[in-house]
């Protein structure tokens, strides 16, 4: 019962999110990515504040709010000027904290303060920028969009997946102090899961990403790279919600938890993919 109801909100909020990518356009896209990304990064902060250690959670939401949407901005706009805005963004928010740091005197510990303000930028809407990054890497009209979708589903799939197999055929740990109920067989279908959604979809939509030279056997080889990405983002969160000593990184989504939840292996699947578009598929054109 569990497992259904954490599916069915999972699906529901993933599929909120592509038909406002297909269906709504740029600025819905934006808007949703943007509140799903400022409620993970709050709750990486609440996480930090229930351990009694101090961070900027205002600056960090500030950063990553203009982060993320200058990662939607510029992809459309001006693509060729990304890089140096993210370089200038997080130049800025490195000076910011060491700023916001120097009046306060009763911190004794300045140095973590800034640490985890930095990590929280840099853990959530930073990775998540590789979403709006991934959908206009081949332009306005290019195959993006479909590539967004691909990188979703093939990593639900591997929670699915994961979960599934782990429930029924997991007899071998693989990390009892970082999340005891995870298995190697359970990862082990989380992959399997990966795959047979990345073959799949690449029959549905195989003519047009073969256009800008994405084959089949690159849906293989990602189908692999994703689940295995996947596996590891989840359990980075699982480290996170372990120190902390909490099940859920939030309650705000019935059946998932928090959003944190809800994006911890896209977190990491995303900026995989995108690297390998950039460093494979673009560098063979």
């Amino acid at each position: 019962m569990v497992f259904w109801k954490r599916l069915s909100s999972s699906v529901f909020l993933w599929a909120v999110l592509l038909f406002a990518l297909f269906k709504l356009g740029n600025l819905a896209s934006w808007a949703l990515t943007l509140l799903i990304s400022s409620i993970a990064l709050a709750e990486f902060y609440d996480i930090l504040t229930q351990q009694n250690l101090k961070s900027f959670k205002f600056g960090g939401l500030l950063g990553g709010a203009v982060l993320l949407s200058g990662s939607w901005w510029h992809g459309q706009y001006e693509p060729q000027f990304l890089a140096t805005f993210e370089m200038l963004t997080l130049l800025c928010f490195v000076m910011g904290v060491f700023i916001r740091q120097l009046p306060q005197n009763k911190n004794p510990e300045a140095i973590e303060t800034m640490a985890y303000t930095l990590l929280g930028l840099m853990y959530i809407p930073f990775l998540m920028s590789f979403i709006p990054k991934i959908n206009y890497l081949y332009g306005l009209n290019g195959p993006g969009p479909l590539f967004v979708f691909y990188v979703v589903a093939v990593t639900k799939c591997c929670d699915i997946g994961a979960y599934l197999v782990g429930r029924t055929l997991g007899r071998h740990k693989m990390t009892l102090r970082i999340s005891p109920n995870k298995t190697w067989e359970g990862a082990f279908g989380g992959v399997v899961f990966s795959l047979i959604t990345s073959y799949t979809l690449f029959q549905i939509w195989g003519k047009a990403w073969t256009q800008v030279g994405f084959t089949q056997n690159h849906a293989i080889i990602t189908g692999l790279l994703l689940g295995t990405v996947a596996i590891i983002g989840d359990l980075s969160e699982s480290l996170i919600k372990r120190e902390a000593n909490i099940h859920d990184s939030g309650g705000v989504l019935p059946g998932i938890g928090g959003a944190l939840d809800l994006i911890d292996s896209l977190l990491f699947t995303a900026p995989a993919m995108y690297a390998y578009l950039v460093l494979v598929i673009n560098w063979n054109l």
